[in-house]
């Protein structure tokens, strides 16, 4: 399939984790050559109509200001306050996009898919959804979905001031869709691009199949 820049689509790549498992920062490793935040932001680049990295360490990335993408340049916004969790990287993300969608994306995810991003706006748009999520057999796959900002953000922010963690509260809160593993594949080619890389191994794992 093709890929058409959305000009309602903010896409938000999440680099605010510890990396623990990594033992390093993982957004700046190396993968085939380039830092691996900048391999994600040069995959998203030609669907977005803005590129945003949300970070609890704004000074290390900032040099991504100084980088274009597609002919983006990405803006580098601080994570909010609020108790560390998964909640937290959604709210800061929805409150960082100036966009009317938001594709919330891991920075640990190689292989995400630029056409199956474009395909998540479209049937948030046709089916009026607050939130379409890629679901596979194992399970659905929030940190590379497709939320509407208006309605999401102030959801978000609630359950993180209430340091409620589990994304699936924001879900069940909203009017949510799905895209389930056929559609997925026959968008993306496989679901390789939901493959993040949390260790040492599944990193150079990875690079096998680049």
């Amino acid at each position: 399939m093709t890929t058409v820049r959305r000009a309602d689509l903010s896409c938000v790549v999440q680099a605010g984790g510890l990396s623990s498992r990594m033992g390093c920062d993982k957004a700046r490793m190396l993968f085939c050559g380039e830092p691996l935040i900048e391999r994600v932001l040069g995959r998203l680049a030609p669907v977005a109509g803005e590129l945003v990295v949300t970070t609890s360490r704004p000074s290390e990335l900032v040099y991504l200001e100084q980088r274009a993408f597609g002919g983006l340049v990405p803006r580098i916004v601080s994570d909010l306050e609020g108790p560390a969790g998964a909640m937290r990287g959604i709210a800061s993300s929805l409150a960082a996009a100036r966009l009317p969608l938001v594709a919330i994306v891991a920075c640990d995810m190689p292989f995400v898919s630029p056409e199956l991003i474009g395909a998540l706006a479209d049937h948030v748009e046709a089916e009026a959804l607050d939130v379409c999520v890629p679901r596979e057999e194992r399970g659905i796959e929030p940190l590379c979905a497709v939320w509407r900002r208006q309605t999401c953000a102030p959801v978000a922010r609630e359950l993180l001031d209430k340091d409620r963690q589990r994304i699936r509260c924001l879900i069940d809160q909203v009017h949510a869709g799905y895209l389930d593993e056929p559609q997925i594949v026959e968008v993306a080619g496989s679901t390789l691009c939901f493959e993040n890389v949390n260790t040492p191994e599944e990193f150079a794992a990875a690079e096998l199949l680049a």
